[in-house]
C-alpha cells in the first residue's frame, strides 16, 4: 500500500472516533458555554496535545509496555476512571453555584484538556487497537510521523471548532438558563463513564 493510501486509511479511521461525542466533547462544550472562549480553546489544545502524545506512543510501539505489564494498565484504568468520576461529582455539587469567574485559567484549562484525553476510554481504544491495526509496524518512520501529524491536524480542526461554536454569545445565553440541569446531566455522564472505565477489564 502506498504512503498516501496508508495515511488516508488512518484519517478515515480517526475521524469517526474524533467527532463522536465523548468526555472530550463534553468538557470542551461545557467550558465554552460556561466560561470564556479563551478557556475553551485552551482545553481543546490540551485535548489535541494529549491526542498527539497517545498517537505517537501507539505508532512507535511504546504501548507494548502496557501489554507486558497488565497491572500497570489496570492501575492506569482505575486512576483515569476515578478522575472522570471526580469531575462528574464536582459538576453535580456546583450545579446551582453562580459563575463568579471564568471556570479555568488558560494553564489550568490546558491541563484539564490533556487529562481528559489521557483518561478517555474511547481514545485509548482507538490508539491502542484501531490505529495500530491501520498503521502496521513495518511502515517507514516518515509515514508513522506523518500519520501522527495528520491526526494532530484533524484533532485540532475538530476540537477548536467545537470550542468556537459553543463559546458564541447565543450558546452562552442559553447555557445561563439551562446551567443547573445541564451540569447535572454532564456530571452524570462523566460519573458513569468513570465507573465504567475503572471497573471494565
Amino acid at each position: 500500500m502506498s504512503a498516501a493510501a496508508t495515511l488516508g486509511t488512518v484519517l478515515l479511521a480517526y475521524l469517526p472516533a474524533a467527532v463522536s461525542p465523548g468526555p472530550n466533547f463534553v468538557l470542551i462544550a461545557h467550558t465554552a458555554a460556561a466560561g470564556t472562549r479563551r478557556a475553551a480553546v485552551a482545553v481543546a489544545l490540551g485535548v489535541v496535545a494529549a491526542g498527539g502524545l497517545l498517537a505517537a506512543v501507539a505508532v512507535f510501539g511504546l504501548g507494548t509496555v502496557l501489554a507486558r505489564e497488565p497491572w500497570l494498565a489496570t492501575a492506569l484504568r482505575v486512576v483515569c476512571g476515578a478522575y472522570l468520576a471526580w469531575l462528574g461529582v464536582r459538576l453535580w455539587l456546583t450545579a446551582r453555584a453562580p459563575e463568579t469567574a471564568p471556570p479555568h485559567a488558560r494553564g489550568s484549562a490546558f491541563r484539564r484538556g490533556v487529562l481528559s484525553n489521557l483518561t478517555n476510554p474511547k481514545a485509548a481504544a482507538f490508539f491502542g487497537s484501531v490505529l495500530t491495526a491501520t498503521l502496521p509496524p513495518t511502515e517507514p518512520t516518515a509515514v508513522k510521523a506523518a500519520a501522527v501529524a495528520l491526526i494532530v491536524a484533524a484533532s485540532a480542526a475538530w476540537h477548536l471548532s467545537v470550542a468556537l461554536l459553543f463559546s458564541s454569545p447565543a450558546t452562552q445565553r442559553w447555557y445561563a438558563h439551562a446551567k443547573p440541569a445541564l451540569n447535572r446531566v454532564v456530571g452524570t455522564v462523566l460519573v458513569v463513564l468513570g465507573i465504567a472505565l475503572a471497573t471494565t477489564p
